[in-house]
């Protein structure tokens, strides 16, 4: 009886929802940072100031989901640069990963990759286990996460991120103030790009 306890609080500690940081909220300070794009060009977020940033958070390069949503950004990046945002995208991927992606695609924006979570931990970015595996019941997640897949199929991309990694959103105003904490409630969900765009 003992066993079966002690077993089944492990099994919770597992696969409960893991917060990295402390969720930030509207009116917060962004945390500053200063990191390493794929392309090896230092990004600062204080040398952003005066602008608007929308930053990120996927789980990794060979994501469908997240292939999905960086294609619907791709699309739709001229709309965002024309209302004044800065857009920058964190990977759990290491850098020679996106290279990689690169190779393939297109991408007019910085993508940032972040193995070592740093960024996650300042912006409080969280794991599910629960709501990855919710994600399967979610028709639209399921329907992005169909069409990602032809996006990335016969890509040599090696999973190096976290499954359960949940995706968050942030708007950061010109004075480096979050005006928008987006935290997905599964693996596909992002901020509505028609909530920053009309």
């Amino acid at each position: 009886m003992k066993n079966i306890a002690l077993s089944s609080v492990v099994i919770l500690f597992f696969f409960h929802t893991t917060i990295v940081g402390q969720k930030l909220k509207e009116t917060d300070k962004a945390p500053d940072f200063s990191v390493v794009s794929s392309t090896g060009d230092t990004l600062r977020l204080e040398s952003f100031k005066g602008k608007k940033v929308f930053l990120a958070f996927f789980r990794y390069a060979s994501c469908p989901v997240c292939n999905f949503r960086m294609n619907e950004i791709i699309q739709n990046y001229d709309a965002l640069q024309a209302k004044g945002y800065v857009f920058i995208a964190v990977f759990e991927s290491n850098n020679e990963t996106l290279q990689s992606y690169l190779k393939e695609t297109e991408v007019p924006f910085p993508l940032v990759g972040d193995p070592a979570l740093l960024l996650y931990k300042k912006y409080g970015v969280e794991k599910s286990f629960w709501r990855m595996v919710g994600s399967m019941f979610n028709k639209k997640t399921k329907s992005n996460l169909k069409e990602g897949k032809v996006l990335v199929k016969g890509r040599n991309l090696k999973r190096d991120g976290n499954m359960s990694r949940i995706p968050a959103d942030f708007i950061i105003d010109e004075n480096g103030i979050i005006t928008i904490a987006y935290y997905g409630k599964n693996i596909g969900d992002h901020l509505p790009l028609e909530q920053i765009l009309d």
